[in-house]
């Protein structure tokens, strides 16, 4: 039986870092909505630029297997030069015999804009499901997350699949997922060990306009759609859950410099979820995550910075000493 089973998404992401000063920030007066203005049919020189692993199943497949966890990933990567060099790349940290290269199928590709820690990415996955493996063995846990279009005969599998295996199955619905709507998310819901979401995604799930000051709302609204226990994540102001003993928490950030915050969230997946794996508390696996987080976006690339096994207590450590812990909510 394999100790976790990742359903996700696997690709190349190409990281071009802008100069400050070859592009104009016009931000909104809360700050809320910000655009980078790039002057049409210019010619931009870049700061920097790096190819690198990235799709949502690939990070988190990475970063449980440096955090001790031996995991199998369900991912297409298609076919491609681009593809073929994650697959090479990939091949050096998990195995891959569930990564997938069906003929015919276009390799996805990633283009983040990186400009002053944050990022604008230009993304394509293509509309090709991965084939769902007859051989797949028992899983202690699974992990599933968007994998792109056309994903609903996949997830009907992955549901038949979990029916038969009883894996603990952490859920993290991509955007396409949530627009089908709390019903259609139900059965998957029913089945969930934990719900991970973003704020903005919890409250699309739910229906809330605005939860801001209203976590518990949110918290209350989303295990009411079945599952035992949720964590909702909120960017800089940290991250809020609910228990299945019904206890609500909180948790700010490590107070970090950002470099570049691509896979930022699925490396708090990756913290939380494993410790989750290795029998600790739900409030324990936020302060993984946090931490885990807090190293990614010190390094430019969803994969670098995520931390190995041997790195945890220094981190703890550094997040005690920033008196950064978790509270009662």
């Amino acid at each position: 039986m394999a100790k976790l089973t990742v359903f996700g998404s696997a690709r190349i992401d190409a990281f071009l870092e802008l100069p400050d000063d070859k592009a104009n920030q016009v931000c909104s007066v809360d700050h809320k909505n910000c655009f980078i203005q790039l002057s049409y049919s210019a010619k931009i020189p870049l700061k920097r630029t790096s190819y690198q692993v990235g799709g949502n199943g690939a990070n988190v497949a990475v970063g449980t297997k440096r955090l001790g966890i031996d995991n199998y990933l369900i991912a297409e990567l298609g076919c491609g030069m681009m593809a073929d060099y994650a697959s090479k790349e990939l091949a050096k940290e998990i195995d891959m015999k569930y990564v997938t290269q069906s003929d015919g199928v276009v390799e996805g590709f990633g283009a983040v804009i990186v400009y002053q820690g944050e990022r604008t990415i230009l993304s394509y996955y293509s509309p090709a499901r991965p084939p769902f493996p007859p051989d797949l063995p028992d899983s202690e846990w699974a992990y599933l997350t968007s994998i792109g279009d056309n994903f609903e005969d996949f997830y009907d599998e992955v549901y038949s699949w979990l029916g038969k295996t009883n894996a603990k199955l952490v859920f993290n619905p991509g955007g396409r997922q949530i627009k089908r709507g709390k019903e259609w998310l139900g059965k998957f819901l029913q089945k969930c060990e934990l719900l991970m979401v973003n704020r903005e995604e919890g409250e699309e799930i739910v229906g809330m306009e605005d939860s801001d000051g209203k976590e518990k709302e949110l918290l209350d609204a989303l295990a009411q759609l079945g599952a035992k226990n949720v964590v909702v994540t909120d960017g800089m102001s940290g991250s809020y859950s609910k228990d299945s003993s019904g206890k609500y928490s909180q948790l700010g950030v490590l107070p970090i410099d950002s470099i570049e915050r691509t896979g930022a969230g699925d490396s708090y997946s990756t913290g939380c979820m494993s410790a989750l794996i290795k029998g600790h508390s739900l409030q324990e696996g936020m302060l993984w995550g946090t931490i885990n987080a807090a190293s990614k976006v010190g390094y430019v690339g969803p994969q670098k910075g995520l931390l190995h096994e041997d790195q945890l207590d220094e981190w703890v450590q550094r997040a005690v000493s920033s008196g950064v812990a978790v509270k009662e909510l």
